[in-house]
């Protein structure tokens, strides 16, 4: 719990995980195999301290869907009756109620240790009603454009409606990449705009394929 370490009984029911904070520090060393990455969560407007690259992959994901409403990183320690014991990486509630608690590991890396882990995680959840989800890396193209994109979450500081209003109105038919970019007046603040809608969402392109000029733009559900 935040501030405190709670022991929950989990036959009482689910947490608020609203008052839930991370169970451990996160640090390197030299035996580390993984180095800390600190990120600025948008949705609770607070700093995320996750562990690997992986978990910020993650993070980034739902830090962009507009469904979810918080986040937190290593979100409790679970002590099963057989003895086994479990951090998950991140827990996340969506806005309609949903709590879902994720766990980031390859494909590769999922032995038998972690999989009796995931096991007993996923039955946990689902007797407290919650979900339990596995994330995987992310092909190239997307991790790639997440990244860029990434670069432009925070909304322009100088006016910018009227740039928006053009981006918006040229989506309303087809429209691609480079012809958005063509748009610009040459100062560089349409073609800042087309990107942080992208991140927003107030457009979008399949962000599994990498983005070039051809690459086609539609309108999209708005930002969060």
């Amino acid at each position: 719990m935040a501030g405190d370490d709670v022991v929950w009984d989990w036959g009482l029911g689910a947490l608020d995980i609203r008052n839930l904070a991370p169970v451990r520090r996160t640090a390197a060393d030299s035996m580390s195999r993984h180095a800390p990455v600190r990120m600025h969560c948008q949705t609770t407007a607070s700093p995320l301290v996750l562990e690997s690259g992986l978990e910020y992959e993650l993070a980034r994901e739902l830090d962009r869907d507009p469904s979810v409403v918080w986040i937190v990183a290593q979100p409790m320690l679970m002590t099963f009756s057989d003895g086994t014991r479990h951090v998950p990486d991140i827990a996340c509630e969506h806005a309609d109620g949903r709590v879902v608690v994720w766990d980031a590991r390859p494909s590769d890396r999922r032995d038998e240790r972690f999989m009796r882990q995931a096991s007993l995680t996923e039955e946990a959840c689902t007797d407290v009603g919650w979900e339990y989800a596995l994330y995987n890396a992310a092909e190239d193209a997307r991790r790639l454009n997440m990244l860029w994109l990434a670069c432009f979450r925070h909304e322009p500081a100088w006016p910018h409606h009227t740039a928006r209003m053009r981006l918006q109105k040229a989506c309303r038919r087809s429209a691609t990449v480079g012809e958005l970019m063509a748009l610009d007046d040459g100062d560089g603040q349409t073609i800042a705009m087309m990107w942080h809608l992208l991140w927003t969402g107030g457009l979008t392109v399949d962000l599994d394929d990498r983005i070039t000029a051809d690459t086609a733009v539609r309108l999209g559900g708005g930002p969060r």
